[in-house]
């Protein structure tokens, strides 16, 4: 038995992938007016979910298609959960560094980056008193 396993994905996978990133969006969506005006409504949807995705894909379709595999493969509950976690860990950590820096992902994300500092720096100008 090797390292790898043949993951198994499910449809259960897939409706939670979906439903955790609409969440997500959605209240980033209803507590970042501001972020949302520098940027507009749907460049700031499309960078969020871009920014997004990685980790609740890794959570829940990743890590659980390869836990899902170890466990149809007859290992132990411990054993799947932990070899789930390290290719968990690895895509989180090569997707996020795609939307980073491979244009146009790395565009989104920089703009959305862009938009907090804008923002942050307007609030922090405020409260010091140097706000135009």
């Amino acid at each position: 038995m090797g390292f790898a396993t043949v993951p198994q994905f499910t449809t259960t996978q897939g409706v939670w992938f979906a439903v955790l990133l609409t969440l997500g969006v959605a209240v980033q969506f209803a507590f970042s007016p501001k972020r949302r005006a520098v940027m507009g409504d749907v460049r700031f949807v499309m960078a969020d979910i871009l920014r997004t995705a990685p980790a609740i894909a890794g959570v829940t379709l990743v890590r659980g298609a390869f836990r899902l595999g170890y466990l149809n493969e007859g290992r132990g509950f411990l054993e799947a959960n932990l070899r789930s976690f390290v290719w968990m860990s690895g895509f989180i950590f090569v997707s996020q560094m795609a939307v980073r820096f491979l244009p146009p992902m790395s565009w989104l994300a920089r703009d959305l980056r862009n938009a907090g500092r804008s923002v942050w720096s307007a609030r922090l100008n405020r409260w010091t008193g140097r706000a135009a």
